[in-house]
């Protein structure tokens, strides 16, 4: 009885001594990071955000493409009929 109670007692201090050196493993395997940055060179998502938007964006100088939409009222509006005017553009949901 004694013996069995010894090997269950080291199985259990052996396997105790496994997982704690599983979970500094672990630890030490994790890179730190500050709050807001991401695992891709430290570029947090609002960089990666503002980049690709800059990107995506028409250069200065470039025609715009033919955007289309609905005005106040409605009524279908395309930027292609608006040139040569000078309008104000107002995005966004007027709901």
């Amino acid at each position: 009885m004694k013996q069995s109670l010894v090997v269950v007692l080291a199985g259990l201090l052996g396997s105790a001594g496994v997982l704690a050196q599983d979970s500094r493993r672990d630890d030490r395997a994790r890179p730190t990071r500050k709050p807001g940055e991401s695992r891709q060179g430290g570029e947090s998502a609002r960089e990666r955000m503002v980049r690709r938007f800059d990107a995506a964006s028409p250069r200065l100088g470039e025609p715009l493409p033919d955007v289309s939409g609905f005005t106040v009222d409605g009524e279908p509006l395309s930027l292609k009929a608006l040139k040569g005017d000078y309008k104000v553009l107002v995005f966004g949901c007027l709901t």
